[in-house]
Formats: structure tokens, sequence, C-alpha cells
């Protein structure tokens, strides 16, 4: 896929979820289980040391759903996650060598912002979609309706304190995108395998 077209299905998606996998084999069953519910896009966080496989074990059995890496903080992780298969970057913060290295390769990489010089530092590498992290402890809703004047080309999203219940708040806004989180693959939920569970995550929080 393109990045346009990798933008656009997470536009027309609206969620993605972040999936922190503690076990590579709950991987597939559990992009399955998003993809059941109507999320055919999952995120594996480098906050594991099986990330890596889980993502690859997913763009090789599961070529329908949009597979990329969360949590990547350095060049090192991004080109791990990007050798076993990842499709999209999106990062915490901003870091220049990832950044540059995404842009060089064509990836599409999302860097997390928090302030106004850093989303002006993100512009000035050409990139028109960031994360805003953690959202909720930045202001949330109030802060993208104020950045949404100075910042008329910039997409968001949102992670960090989203949840079912104020996900759609944040999609309401005409500067978002989508909204990510980990609240879709709860981690009792993936420890017990409940993957209608997250079926059914899916599918309310598509339809809240």
């Amino acid at each position: 896929m393109t990045s346009q077209e990798i933008f656009a299905l997470i536009e027309k998606t609206k969620i993605i979820p972040a999936v922190k996998i503690e076990n590579s084999a709950d991987a597939i069953p559990a992009a399955k289980a998003l993809a059941e519910g109507g999320i055919k896009i999952v995120e594996f966080t480098y906050r594991t040391s099986c990330a890596g496989e889980a993502i690859s074990k997913v763009t090789q059995n599961c070529p329908d759903i949009l597979t990329g890496a969360g949590t990547i903080t350095d060049l090192k992780k991004a080109k791990d996650a990007v050798k076993n298969g990842a499709q999209f970057i999106v990062m915490p913060g901003y870091d220049e060598k990832t950044v540059d290295w995404c842009i060089k390769k064509n990836i599409p990489v999302i860097p997390g912002v928090a302030t106004p010089t850093e989303i002006m530092t993100c512009i000035n590498k050409g990139l028109k979609v960031l994360k805003l992290f953690p959202a909720s402890t930045l202001g949330g809703v109030e802060f993208l309706k104020a950045v949404k004047g100075p910042f008329q080309d910039i997409l968001f999203i949102p992670t960090g304190g989203i949840n079912s219940a104020n996900a759609r708040t944040y999609l309401e806004l005409s500067n978002v995108i989508a909204v990510g989180g980990s609240w879709l693959t709860k981690p009792e939920w993936l420890k017990n395998k409940e993957w209608k569970k997250i079926t059914d995550e899916a599918i309310s929080s598509l339809n809240n």
C-alpha cells in the first residue's frame, strides 16, 4: 500500500488499536478479532520483546489487516519493525533520525507532539498527520480546537486517555482523522484469550 492509501484507510477506520502483546502466539487471533469487529488495523507497541515477531506473524498471515508498530522511540526499533513487515510507524515523541529514515524509505511515520513548536518541527519535515500524546493530559479536545487555527492543514491522531466513552468527541473534530488506544485489547482479554470481547469492543467503539 502507498502512504496515501494507508492514511486513507486510517481515516476511514477511525480507530487504531494499540496492542501490547505479551505472547506472539496471540497476535493473529487478536488481529483477527479486531478485524471481525470492523477494525482492520493493528498497531503492536514496542513495549514487549515480541512486538516484532507479532508484526511478522500478522503481516504474513493476515494480508488484509494493516499492521503498524507503535512506541517507536529510536531508529533501531523502527528498522526492526519495518524488517518484520510494519506498514506504518507511530512514535510517542519526535526523533529526527527516525523520522528522516522513514521519509527516505517512504514509510508512513506518525510522530508524537505535545506543543506548537513540535508541530512546527514536523511541518518542516513535510509531515501532515501527527499523534497528539498524551492527549487527555495536554487538554484533549480543547487543545485540538486551539491548534486548529494556526495549523489548519495538520491532522491529528490523539492517544492517551482515549476510550470508548470519549472517542466520538475527538472524532467529531475536523482536524482529527482517527484516535488510538489500548482499550480495545485489554491485557486480561489477551491473557485469557477472550477474543469475542475484543470483537464486541471493536463493534461498540465503531458504533458509539
